[in-house]
């Protein structure tokens, strides 16, 4: 009889189960995150698409749109990279769903097995006098009480058993719904990213082509950039001196020494400021970045290097510049062929907005976060809406890369 109740075999395969089941919602998660960066990634290439696409001809031979295209190269890189992940704890996911499925597939036979002699048994003892025989052939009265409870419990253990038949099965049903749509989901990626990989090409070729067509004007690259570099310098410059006249307005200096002093609501805005690093909004509702932070090589010109101090962000035309905290305008600046920049005071930091071609603040007026401040300057000439970014701490220069919410 003891045959009849071997259920404890269950155990080790619903420990399995509820294993692999944890692990793929590790994966999922994994997964959600990494589907979540990759469709941020397709949006920014959405619009650097439209950028390039709105580039006049005769602009598509400048070294703006051959940064443009080099950031959508990146974009594209990361897109596959993001991709191909997908697709691997994709594969991992399916290769545990599978194992499920044999899991359940191997419990429902030994179910069916187990039911079977059950059914086998229970026709053999299917009248009453079969059954009233077992009972009235124990030895003792005792002996006969439990065989008429074993008789009830194996009944109820039939029931049970069917019932738990007709849920594996659906169990099974259900994995191998959901390995089929995990299958599919993985070939809609598979195409997805080959088509990533040739646009990754087409986009390479046109690379190519931009730079051999501006090295045929290295010339006037280098008149371009001497220019460039100039008015940049003055607005780095002015940017400078502002910053230590503010400075110096909260100078004291006592017995040869100088001291930094704040009022509380500038001490509380400043670590309000800080606190916010890495997740504080970005100065446009949507862009692209074109320049970075730091030193880095001239797209075209060979041996020449570029120092910036912020990052620049490509927008629509007529887009529109942000604050990215709260603080107070200190100043409004104008420079002839750059346009206007905002420096925004946040305690012992700074940030810096320019190429504005409309300003709608004023020195001494308090802001808020993403509160409009004015709109981009569109240049005629390259063809492309662009902000500078800059952020400082006293007179220490910062990457905004660094303080600005990740993509």
């Amino acid at each position: 009889m003891t045959q009849i109740f071997p259920m404890v075999i269950l155990k080790p395969i619903n420990i399995l189960i509820l294993t692999l089941v944890f692990t793929q919602i590790t994966f999922s998660q994994t997964r959600e995150e990494l589907e979540r960066k990759r469709k941020q990634k397709e949006e920014e290439i959405r619009l650097t698409k439209k950028l390039l696409q709105e580039t006049e001809a005769k602009q598509k031979q400048s070294v703006e749109y051959l940064q443009v295209l080099n950031n959508q190269i990146s974009i594209r890189e990361n897109i596959i990279l993001s991709l191909k992940q997908e697709i691997k704890y994709l594969n991992e996911e399916i290769a545990d769903a599978s194992q499920v499925v044999s899991s359940l597939q191997k419990d429902l036979a030994n179910l069916k097995k187990e039911y079977a002699s059950m059914v086998r048994f229970a026709f053999k003892t299917r009248n009453s006098y079969n059954k009233l025989g077992f009972i009235l052939s124990a030895k003792t009265f005792n002996q006969s009480y439990k065989r008429m409870k074993l008789l009830q419990h194996y009944s109820e253990y039939r029931k049970k058993q069917m019932k738990l038949i007709v849920e594996t099965e659906e169990s099974v049903k259900q994995k191998i719904a959901e390995l089929q749509a995990k299958m599919t989901e993985k070939n809609v990626l598979a195409i997805q990213q080959d088509t990533e990989k040739q646009n990754l090409e087409k986009d390479k070729i046109s690379q190519n082509q931009a730079l051999e067509n501006l090295k045929k004007k290295e010339s006037q690259l280098r008149k371009d950039l001497a220019q460039q570099e100039k008015m940049k310098a003055e607005l780095n410059r002015q940017i400078e001196e502002l910053i230590r006249r503010e400075i110096n307005k909260s100078t004291t200096k006592t017995a040869g020494t100088t001291k930094f002093e704040m009022t509380p609501e500038a001490k509380k805005l400043s670590a309000d400021f800080a606190g916010n690093k890495g997740k504080l909004p970005w100065p446009v509702e949507k862009g692209v970045i074109s320049e970075y932070y730091g030193t880095h090589e001239h797209p075209v010109l060979k041996g020449v290097e570029i120092v910036s101090n912020g990052i620049k962000i490509m927008t629509d035309r007529d887009g529109e510049v942000r604050a990215i905290f709260s603080g107070t305008v200190t100043n409004v600046l104008t420079i002839p062929g750059a346009g206007k920049s905002i420096l925004i005071n946040h305690g012992e930091f700074y940030t810096v907005y320019s190429n504005l071609e409309e300003v709608y603040v004023r020195s001494g007026q308090k802001v808020t976060t993403k509160q409009k401040l004015g709109k981009i300057r569109f240049d005629q000439k390259s063809g492309k809406t662009e902000m500078e970014l800059q952020i400082w701490k006293m007179t220490t220069k910062q990457d905004p890369l660094l303080w600005l919410m990740k993509a």
